[in-house]
């Protein structure tokens, strides 16, 4: 009987978690998170409305966005970024628990050189996180909807606050297919692992200022109950990654066998 190849494994399970995702994908976006999922998926929110953790995200992205661009008013697609990168690191952390480091919140005159965590058993092996957003819409495309239904931005947000991410199926299909990541030389060469995650809410980039608290919906000043709802798509041994191009969902090794990868570094 020939040797049955781990990798091979993962990728099979990769295969089928990707037709799971595709059948059940339009009921969780359209319930914001609430539809049962695989066992394996983290879908718990982040944090809500403006709690503790809301505040810290906001004011590590602020504070990173105003060392690298400066006035955050004027590159709050960058903040968008930032925050979008560390909600999904509290995914992973919530996923991992104390398999790994705890969320670096500190800023380095530096950078932190490329490493989101470490394994608390073996500090030498250091995890990178991608994360990327089921639905973005940039400026552009906002007010060319704006314009279109004849509303004004908190009408908006008020007509799409119960539907969510709320597409059909054969539009999650298609979104879903598209959805891609990227690794960078740096983040390469200095990770063992990469996790990919990708953030459910819907973004919208290029018009939040740092007087808004979240990501959103919390535009309106309203008070909305915001949640972040994410899944962890899979992981990666970056050997196994090439720089600076695009990773889809079918490229990458199923979720569930993360933790079991991981023991192999303790």
């Amino acid at each position: 009987m020939p040797e049955i190849n781990w990798m091979t494994i993962l990728e099979s399970q990769q295969d089928e978690f990707i037709i799971k995702l595709n059948y059940k994908i339009p009921a969780f976006t359209s319930t914001r998170g609430r539809c049962d999922f695989d066992g394996a998926t983290h879908l718990e929110a982040v944090c809500d409305g403006d709690d503790e953790k809301e505040k810290q995200m906001n004011w590590f992205c602020e504070e990173l966005t105003y060392k690298y661009y400066g006035d955050i008013d004027d590159f709050s697609d960058e903040f968008i970024n930032y925050k979008i990168g560390k909600i999904g690191e509290e995914s992973v952390k919530q996923y991992l628990g104390e398999l790994i480091s705890d969320i670096d919140y500190k800023l380095y005159e530096g950078g932190d050189g490329g490493k989101d965590f470490y394994l608390t058993n073996n500090t030498s092996v250091s995890l990178q996180v991608k994360t990327t957003c089921f639905d973005r819409t940039l400026e552009n495309n906002f007010y060319s909807v704006l314009n279109e239904h004849g509303l004004d931005e908190c009408e908006y947000f008020h007509s799409n606050e119960d539907y969510y991410v709320n597409l059909k199926h054969d539009q999650c299909e298609k979104v879903l297919n598209q959805m891609k990541w990227k690794i960078n030389k740096q983040e390469r060469d200095k990770n063992e692992i990469c996790i990919f995650v990708l953030l459910l809410n819907q973004v919208v980039g290029e018009i939040i200022c740092q007087n808004f608290g979240g990501i959103g919906y919390d535009y309106l000043e309203t008070e909305i109950d915001v949640s972040y709802s994410s899944i962890l798509c899979g992981f990666k041994p970056t050997y196994l990654l090439k720089p600076d191009t695009d990773i889809y969902l079918k490229d990458l090794f199923y979720i569930g066998g993360l933790k079991g990868y991981l023991k192999h570094f303790t």
